[in-house]
């Protein structure tokens, strides 16, 4: 059964993260904050491992200084007193082009006394790339790992 108290934080934390709140996000996590999202740190240098509260706030200005409209729908939340799982949908307009990016994203966390000590995410790197750039980049993909894969 859901603990609506680890609930409630986790989905405070994901709203206020595509909101812009900074203070309300912050008030979610615990002192010893730990992030990590499985992306690329080459091509999304605020994501990656990031220790600390600081990083809410330097995410979150990236993150606006990228996209026009960020908006979010918490399709699934399953906590407990200690471990919480997400999946939601994303969706960014950038501002250079005004494209339209979607992509689902897991989320999972760990819980410390009802604040997120830990925040794991990870999302479909190669379909968010292909949709900023406004390409398909499998056919070109393919071809070069095909020789790569053979022995």
């Amino acid at each position: 059964m859901n603990n609506p108290q680890s609930e409630k934080c986790v989905r405070t934390f994901i709203e206020s993260y595509y909101s812009g709140d900074i203070a309300r996000m912050e008030q979610c996590c615990d002192d010893a904050f730990f992030s990590i999202t499985y992306a690329p740190v080459e091509i999304f240098p605020h994501l990656g491992i990031q220790q600390s509260k600081a990083w809410i706030a330097q995410a979150i200005q990236i993150q606006q200084e990228r996209y026009s409209d960020r908006r979010v729908t918490i399709d699934f939340v399953i906590a407990d007193d200690t471990q919480a799982a997400t999946l939601v949908q994303a969706t960014l307009t950038k501002r250079s082009d005004q494209r339209v990016i979607t992509l689902s994203v897991g989320e999972f966390f760990t819980l410390r006394n009802g604040r997120i000590v830990e925040h794991r995410s990870l999302f479909d790197t190669f379909d968010l790339l292909q949709q900023l750039l406004g390409s398909d980049l499998t056919d070109e993909f393919a071809a070069r790992l095909k020789n790569a894969m053979r022995r």
